[in-house]
């Protein structure tokens, strides 16, 4: 049981880090009931949900949500039982609130909850956790917060990467390059696929059988700006009622510098 002698486990070079953490979902997955009951009866155990902790000796992702919530939570039982005889008994969910994790701070509550279990867990792990953190942290400073739910959907990723392959470490960045553009890039299929979404949705937003748009400007939200484009856009991104991408190949550049314009002449 590691979490019984964390000192004899946190510094340990990262071949044996890997061979314990595998070693450990081996043995964990087998009998995770009883595992948890041990977990959660030691002394000093971190305060976390308990089907989150059944999904960390299991080695799979947790819901950051499932765990933002449960730290808020209340409820001292969540639900109730009735025996109704002869063996039969009804129980029912009492409604509880959910906290979506939508924001930086939401985000950050919940991973460092995650954290601290998880070490708990396998001390080994606090290092290359916390810096898995700063690397997710440093997007949230540099991308624009309107923005935010796509480091959130990445940080997803990330962690489904690692349930599928348990052999990873969340600080090898290399591992997650071809996620980082998926998600966060403007040339990634996650950022092309809501481009396309916005520009659907513009244009069903016409007045029904007039063919005029609805109001001004709110058919033109998922067009790219011309006036960007030919850098004369006095608006922000966030205030412009058109993208601030590539008219050409709807890239984060001007048309101008679209590398697909180039390469075409």
């Amino acid at each position: 049981y590691p979490w019984l002698q964390p000192n004899s486990y946190r510094h340990v070079s990262n071949r044996r880090a890997e061979q314990l953490t595998l070693e450990c979902y081996e043995e964990w997955s087998e009998e995770t009931k009883y595992y948890r009951g041990q977990v959660t009866g030691t002394p000093g155990c971190p305060g976390f949900p308990l089907s989150q902790w059944t999904l960390l000796l299991e080695g799979r992702a947790p819901d950051l949500e499932k765990v933002l919530s449960g730290h808020y939570s209340t409820s001292i039982d969540p639900k109730q039982s009735q025996l109704l005889g002869k063996g039969f008994e009804i129980t029912l969910a009492q409604p509880t609130a959910t906290h979506k994790v939508k924001t930086y701070g939401d985000w950050s509550i919940a991973t460092d909850l995650w954290i601290e279990a998880l070490t708990f867990l396998m001390p080994w792990k606090e290092p290359e956790l916390r810096g898995y953190k700063r690397y997710l942290s440093g997007f949230f400073v540099d991308v624009h917060y309107n923005l935010h739910t796509r480091i959130i959907d990445f940080d997803k990723a990330c962690r489904l990467k690692v349930e599928g392959q348990k052999y990873l470490r969340f600080d090898s960045i290399g591992d997650f390059h071809r996620l980082e553009i998926t998600h966060l890039s403007s040339l990634g299929m996650v950022a092309f696929t809501e481009v396309q979404q916005l520009s659907s949705s513009a244009g069903s937003s016409k007045a029904p059988g007039t063919g005029k748009k609805s109001s001004r400007g709110e058919g033109t939200r998922g067009e790219p700006c011309n006036n960007w484009n030919r850098r004369a856009c006095d608006k922000t991104s966030a205030t412009c009622t058109r993208f601030h991408v590539c008219s050409r190949c709807r890239g984060g550049h001007r048309r101008g510098d679209c590398p697909v314009a180039k390469e075409s002449k």
